[in-house]
């Protein structure tokens, strides 16, 4: 690639794949220099203006203290509307409560070394830590000091009138590769009041833990579906009921899907296989598996995935795809080797109802950003939206330069040749999945994005970028929106 090829590559303006005659797209772009961020943008009308706003975590490097841990920003205009400070990375995704019963949603969102924080909406003020910083505390070598995840909503379990908060609290940065031996992952329930401890179990099986639990009534009751393992750890994916987690235990905790040699990270997909009005089991397993089981019996229904040596830390992504059923079918994202070590991302289509690879893709490079759904092209047959990382080596035998740049490429159909959707961008999206909505509410959909421009460093964790790309498609074509369904919390109907 010459220089001027290369300038047109990175600097080139948004363009936008469909573009009406009289649509004209509303676009800004937010860029904070000190922080970027593996954290996926929620939506929610903040300053109370009628539209919708745009929250995500920030991050520096490992350890370091963030001026901007929590992000809120103006959904119309791209301003600031409030920052956090924080003392080490957020890498959990916001989930929305009006706990103050002011009329807007409160935010409340973890991160690493034992960081989640409750935050006034509004005024952007902390209205509760779970563990406020303390410069006694040891941050890089502690093991009781681990990170939190996305959580989800359960109902008031401690009689203050407000629902409370399901959060996985594992993993230790400092563990080395292969290393089993490492501090033992825990559920637990805070008070969505007061950040009070409600209940604090360890996983049964000792290992860590990086899966955002989830919680679900299949017919007997809530259940907390919850994951073990690593990228070289071996875990597996459990349920257990909600009352067991409360009273303290997690001994009645039944395997759903053996992890093998590894474990798992991305959290399940929740989804009716089997026409029997009971959510069935999506999981995406570390070491390269994609495996349903019926949520009511606990049977596999089937096991699929590229053969070879692939993993896979992204949530698959449910749609009506393929086949004249109404089950649905999975978009799923598998790594070429192991993290750090991935030489490709290779793309395929489950169907549903068999388990069956329909189709496959190669394209990009390490990421971990989940794929989301619409219908792009307006054929009345939904579509995936993909985050892809790209490297580009320009020079010479004698001195080359290898430069990083992010991608949207939509699979129509779920299934190749895909079709870049915007012109790329300078840096690399590590693992912040794209938010489909509409913040205006004027029918259009809004794409929302966040990345990290520094060309050279793939972890650079500075050069934010988030952006607002307003698209010439209907918002009501959205079947998957976001991280774990932007809201839906990984169910899918």
């Amino acid at each position: 690639m010459n220089p001027v090829t290369a300038e047109c590559y990175f600097v080139s303006l948004l363009v936008v794949l469909l573009t009406g005659c009289t649509f004209e797209a509303d676009q800004w772009t937010t860029m904070i220099p000190a922080v970027g961020a593996s954290s996926s943008p929620v939506a929610t009308d903040l300053n109370g203006d009628g539209y919708l706003d745009i929250i995500i975590g920030g991050a520096a490097q490992e350890f370091d203290p963030v001026e901007a841990s929590v992000i809120a920003l103006d959904g119309i205009t791209g301003d600031i509307l409030w920052e956090v400070k924080g003392h080490n990375q957020v890498v959990g995704t916001a989930v929305l409560r009006d706990v103050t019963g002011d009329g807007t949603d409160d935010v409340f969102i973890g991160g690493r070394s034992a960081s989640f924080k409750a935050i006034d909406g509004r005024k952007g003020s902390i209205l509760w830590e779970y563990l406020p910083y303390d410069t006694g505390l040891d941050y890089v070598n502690d093991t009781t000091l681990l990170n939190f995840y996305t959580a989800q909503w359960i109902t008031d379990a401690d009689g203050d009138q407000v629902e409370d908060l399901l959060t996985a609290y594992g993993g230790f940065v400092k563990a080395r590769r292969g290393d089993p031996n490492r501090p033992a992952g825990y559920l637990m329930i805070l008070s969505g009041k007061t950040g009070r401890t409600i209940s604090k179990v360890a996983v049964p099986d000792g290992k860590e833990t990086y899966v955002s639990p989830l919680v679900h009534d299949f017919g007997a009751g809530p259940e907390v579906i919850y994951g073990t393992g690593g990228e070289d750890i071996s875990g597996n994916l459990y349920r257990v009921a909600l009352d067991s987690l409360l009273a303290g235990s997690l001994a009645s905790s039944r395997i759903i899907v053996r992890g093998n040699k590894k474990g798992m990270i991305a959290p399940p997909v929740l989804t009716d296989l089997t026409a029997d009005g009971v959510a069935d089991i999506v999981i995406a397993t570390v070491d390269g598996r994609l495996v349903a089981t019926d949520g009511h019996s606990n049977q596999k229904l089937w096991s699929a995935g590229p053969a070879g040596d692939f993993d896979t830390y992204v949530m698959p992504a449910p749609g009506y795809f393929t086949g004249d059923d109404n089950v649905p079918d999975f978009f799923a994202s598998f790594g070429k080797g192991p993290w750090p070590d991935t030489d490709y991302t290779l793309h395929v289509l489950v169907d549903g109802s068999s388990g069956a690879i329909v189709s496959s893709d190669t394209l990009g490079t390490f990421q971990y950003a989940s794929p989301v759904v619409a219908d792009f092209d307006a054929d009345g047959t939904s579509d995936v939206l993909v985050c892809i990382n790209k490297t580009t080596v320009i020079g010479s035998k004698i001195h080359s330069e290898t430069y990083r740049s992010n991608d949207l490429y939509v699979f129509p159909g779920g299934r190749g040749p895909a079709r870049r959707l915007l012109v790329p961008e300078i840096g690399t999206n590590l693992g912040s999945t794209p938010l489909l909505t509409d913040l205006d509410g004027d029918g259009y959909l809004d794409l929302v994005t966040a990345g990290m421009g520094d060309p050279i460093n793939f972890y650079s964790f500075k050069l934010l970028n988030v952006k607002r790309h307003e698209l010439d498609v209907a918002a009501a074509t959205v079947s998957y929106g976001g991280y774990m369904g932007a809201g839906r919390m990984s169910c899918f109907q």
